[in-house]
C-alpha cells in the first residue's frame, strides 16, 4: 500500500502552523501598541480581518478545490502563509505612516491561507485509504492545540529575549515553518477528489436534512469551544484578579493542553465509544463549565473549569466533520469548506456578542455586590454564553437522530 506518512506529516505541520499563526497578532498586541500607538480598534480591527478572510477563503476555494484537486491547493496555502508573514513582520520598514494599512494587508493574506488550509486538510485526511477516519481527524485537529500553546507561550519567550522591538524578527522565525511545509507538500502523495459528475449539486447540499444540522452543530460547538477560549485571559485577568503571565500560561495554555490532549486520547480509544454520546456530553459538560466560570468565587476552580471546558470541547468540531462526511459521501471537499465556514462564522458572532454583553451589562451591577462594574459585566457575559453549549447539545442530538434516520431509509 502507498505510504502517505510524508502527507500525514505536511497536513500535522499546517495545523501546528494555523494554531500559532491564528493567535499571533493577539500575542503581539501590547508591542505593536507601545511602538506604533495602535488604537484597539485598529487592534480589535486586525483580528477581525484575520476572520473575515479566513471565512471568505472557506467558501470560495471549497468549490474550485473539487475540480482542481488538493495539490496546487496545498502548495499556495503553505506559500501564502509565508509570504503573509514576510511582508507583516517587513511593514514597518517601507510602509511609514501607512504601517496599520501595510499590517491589514499582510493580514488579509496569511489569513487566506489559514481558511485554505481549514478546506483542505479534513478532507485530504478523510480521504486516505485505510484509516480510522474518527481517530485520524482527532489526531489532526490537536495539532491546532499544540501551535496554540507553542505559539503563545514561545512568543512570550522571545518577547522576554528580544524585547518589544524583536516582533518583527519573531515574526519572520515562525515563518520558517509555512516554508518548509511546502517543501512537505511539494512531494506529498495526495488523495483524489471525487469526479465532479459523481458529486451531489451545492443547491442540493444546502437543502440537505444532515447538512443543515451539521451546520447548527458545528456552529454552536466552535462558538462553546472557541469564545471560552478567546475569553479566558481577559477574563482571568480582569474578572477573577490573576496576573496576565498566569493567566495566559495556566488558563489559556491549560485550555489548549486539555483541547489536545482530549483529542489524542479519542484517537487512542475512539473506536470503542460513541461518537455522537461524546459530543452530546461534551457539550453539556462545556455549559456546567460556562457556569462554574461566571459564578465561581474561587480562582482555582475556575481554572479548573477553564480546563475541564477544553477537554470537554474537543471533539465538537472535528467529529462533526466527520459524521457529515460519513452520512453525505457524495457530498466533496464543498462539505468541509462550508462547514468549516460554520465554524468560523459561530465563534466570530459568538464573541462579537459575548464582548458587546460585557459591556452593556457592566453598569447593571447591583450596589450589593462585592466586584467591580468590569468584573460583573464580564461575568454575566460568560453566565449568558452558557446558551451557546446547550444549543450544541439539542443540534448534536437533532443531528443523531437525523444520521440514524438517513441510514435506515
Amino acid at each position: 500500500m502507498r505510504s502517505f506518512l510524508r502527507t500525514k506529516l505536511a497536513c500535522y505541520v499546517s495545523y501546528f502552523t494555523q494554531g500559532i499563526v491564528m493567535n499571533l497578532t493577539a500575542v503581539l498586541f501590547v508591542p505593536l501598541q507601545t511602538l506604533y500607538g495602535f488604537t484597539y480598534t485598529q487592534l480589535g480591527t486586525l483580528v477581525f480581518i484575520n476572520f473575515v478572510f479566513q471565512l471568505l477563503a472557506d467558501v470560495v476555494f471549497s468549490k474550485p478545490l473539487d475540480r482542481f484537486g488538493f495539490k496546487a491547493f496545498s502548495r499556495l496555502a503553505s506559500l501564502t502563509c509565508f509570504l503573509g508573514l514576510a511582508l507583516f513582520a517587513s511593514v514597518p520598514s517601507w510602509a511609514g505612516r501607512f504601517t496599520f494599512a501595510g499590517l491589514c494587508v499582510a493580514t488579509a493574506i496569511f489569513s487566506a491561507s489559514l481558511g485554505i488550509w481549514e478546506v483542505i486538510l479534513s478532507p485530504i485526511i478523510n480521504g486516505l485509504p485505510g484509516e480510522h477516519k474518527e481517530s485520524s481527524m482527532a489526531i489532526l485537529h490537536s495539532f491546532l492545540a499544540w501551535g496554540m500553546i507553542a505559539g503563545i507561550a514561545g512568543t512570550t519567550l522571545l518577547l522576554k529575549v528580544f524585547g518589544a522591538r524583536g516582533w518583527q524578527l519573531i515574526v519572520l522565525i515562525w515563518s520558517i515553518l509555512p516554508l518548509i511545509n511546502l517543501i512537505q507538500f511539494w512531494g506529498a502523495p495526495l488523495p483524489s477528489t471525487k469526479p465532479r459528475e459523481q458529486l451531489m449539486k451545492t443547491r442540493s447540499l444546502l437543502k440537505n436534512r444532515i447538512f443543515i444540522l451539521s451546520f447548527l452543530a458545528i456552529f454552536f460547538g466552535a462558538a462553546a469551544e472557541i469564545t471560552l477560549m478567546q475569553w479566558i485571559s481577559t477574563f482571568l485577568e480582569r474578572g477573577a484578579g490573576m496576573s496576565k503571565l498566569a493567566g495566559d500560561l495556566l488558563g489559556l495554555c491549560g485550555f489548549a493542553l486539555c483541547f489536545g490532549l482530549g483529542r489524542l486520547v479519542f484517537s487512542i480509544f475512539g473506536k470503542k465509544w460513541d461518537t455522537h454520546k461524546l459530543m452530546i456530553y461534551g457539550s453539556a459538560a462545556a455549559a456546567a463549565c460556562y457556569l462554574v466560570v461566571a459564578l465561581s468565587p474561587s480562582t482555582a476552580l475556575t481554572v479548573f473549569a477553564c480546563w475541564v471546558a477544553g477537554a470537554a470541547t474537543c471533539l465538537l468540531w472535528p467529529e462533526t466533520l466527520v459524521v457529515a462526511a460519513s452520512a453525505l459521501p457524495a457530498a466533496g471537499a464543498a462539505l468541509f469548506g462550508l462547514l468549516a465556514a460554520a465554524g468560523d462564522l459561530g465563534t466570530a458572532i459568538s464573541s462579537f456578542l459575548v464582548g458587546t454583553a460585557a459591556d452593556l451589562l457592566a453598569p447593571l451591577v447591583p450596589d450589593s455586590f462585592s466586584i467591580s462594574a468590569e468584573q460583573f459585566g464580564l461575568r454575566a457575559a460568560v453566565l449568558l454564553g452558557c446558551v451557546l453549549p446547550i444549543l450544541s447539545v439539542v443540534f448534536q442530538v437533532l443531528l443523531k437522530r437525523g444520521v440514524a434516520r438517513a441510514k435506515n431509509e
